[in-house]
């Protein structure tokens, strides 16, 4: 369906997107000022889209790169032309009013595409990598956004946010990533503790699987740390990109609470107290 003639369809097809999908960088999004806000949405409902990509073909990776490819391509149509999808266009608009760097919506497909295997990556600078593609550059992205001249300085910050951001998701979706017989973790990691992923993906390690859990969240842990301390002097709205790592501590907590069974069942974070955690942040200026 055509929406172009219907702004306010667009916008409201973007919003829910980035609401089911991103619904931290969402209600995040909405504590923006107007401009940026509708960037931010747009960006966030480009990320729900591409992360839904490996779960919607894990049994058929080819069929998921095609998808992603498909992806790279609107990015790529001219501007006077029509990608048939609200949210591909909202993101093309967003891009050529903000002048974002397409190298790094690009890299945010290229991680996408390494989601689409099964076995675990190869170090800890893969998954670095992959942390840094998929959720670094929308940190980094959002900062450019809402200050353009600030945001080439907080290059520490946007790697930091990404791998406290990017492994606390991954810890959290660990039991559906599981469940499609994908490990979004280091091979490095699984060595340490002497675990495989065969073992890992089986559940024939407790102890095992209890120590990587409790790994992560110590290098999260750090990562946020870092975060924060990288952030501080930032002025509230400039902040607005970074209001995501406020759900980091949450997600700890959940997982924490489910380790008798982490790996089988996903923990839930209740849409309150992600409000709550979003509304907070903002308002005390604390991440």
């Amino acid at each position: 369906m055509d929406t172009g003639a219907n702004p306010d369809l667009r916008e409201t097809a973007v919003a829910a997107a980035a609401k089911a999908g991103e619904p931290d960088r969402y209600l995040a999004a909405l504590l923006a000022p107007p401009g940026p806000r509708e960037a931010l949405l747009a960006l966030a409902a480009f990320s729900a889209e591409l992360a839904r990509v490996p779960f919607a073909t894990a049994r058929e990776p080819a069929m998921g790169a095609i998808r992603l490819q498909w992806w790279q391509g609107a990015l790529e149509m001219p501007p006077e032309l029509s990608t048939g999808s609200e949210i591909a266009d909202a993101m093309r608009g967003a891009a050529r009013a903000f002048a974002l760097d397409g190298a790094l919506l690009d890299a945010m497909i290229d991680g996408r595409n390494a989601a689409l295997e099964a076995e675990p990556f190869a170090d800890d600078v893969a998954l670095r990598a992959f942390l840094w593609e998929t959720e670094g550059t929308q940190f980094a992205l959002a900062s450019h956004i809402l200050d353009a001249q600030a945001a080439p300085g907080l290059r520490s910050a946007h790697v930091a946010a990404g791998e406290a951001y990017g492994l606390a998701r991954l810890l959290i979706g660990l039991p559906r990533s599981l469940s499609l017989g994908r490990v979004p973790l280091a091979q490095s990691q699984l060595a340490a503790v002497g675990l495989s992923a065969q073992d890992l993906r089986a559940g024939a390690d407790p102890q095992a699987a209890a120590r990587l859990l409790q790994a992560c969240r110590g290098e999260i842990e750090k990562n946020l740390t870092q975060a924060r301390k990288l952030t501080g002097h930032l002025q509230r709205n400039a902040r607005v990109a970074f209001l995501p790592l406020a759900l980091v501590p949450t997600y700890l907590r959940a997982a924490k609470r489910a380790a008798a069974d982490s790996l089988t069942s996903e923990p839930r974070v209740t849409p309150f107290g992600r409000t709550g955690r979003i509304a907070l942040a903002h308002w005390l200026g604390r991440l």
